[in-house]
């Protein structure tokens, strides 16, 4: 299986029709997903360290554009133009999102990471 990070990372370039590799390109793809996920997350009432994947059904699609809208520099305006959906959102994550559970799992992987856990196994 892919690293995690490399996947987001693919996806929010196919999103940005980013087709070109170069280091300064890459370092700003990891800056802005490293920047999109804590505010999203705030945004949406989840732990700052909350990761948000492409492929998440929910916010898979919020996070991608909310990566495009940084990447142009722009996040005054997505929090503006996805207001409505950030606030139903929002509802959606206080109702459902149980914290324990959370850390729990957080801390279960990186205890199966540590003891060399592998998911293609």
């Amino acid at each position: 299986m892919a690293n995690a990070n490399t996947d987001v990372i693919a996806a929010v370039r196919r999103k940005l029709n980013i087709t070109w590799e170069d280091a300064d390109t890459s370092a700003r793809l990891d800056d802005v997903v490293a920047t999109v996920s804590p505010r999203l997350a705030s945004l949406l009432g989840y732990p700052s360290d909350y990761v948000f994947l492409p492929t998440n059904r929910a916010f898979g699609s919020l996070f991608l554009n909310a990566c495009l809208y940084e990447f142009s520099d722009a996040w005054d305006d997505f929090e503006k133009n996805y207001a409505d959906v950030i606030n139903s959102e929002r509802l959606l994550v206080v109702a459902t999102f149980d914290p324990i559970e959370y850390e729990t799992n957080k801390i279960m992987g990186e205890i199966y990471d540590s003891i060399g856990g592998d998911d293609d196994a």
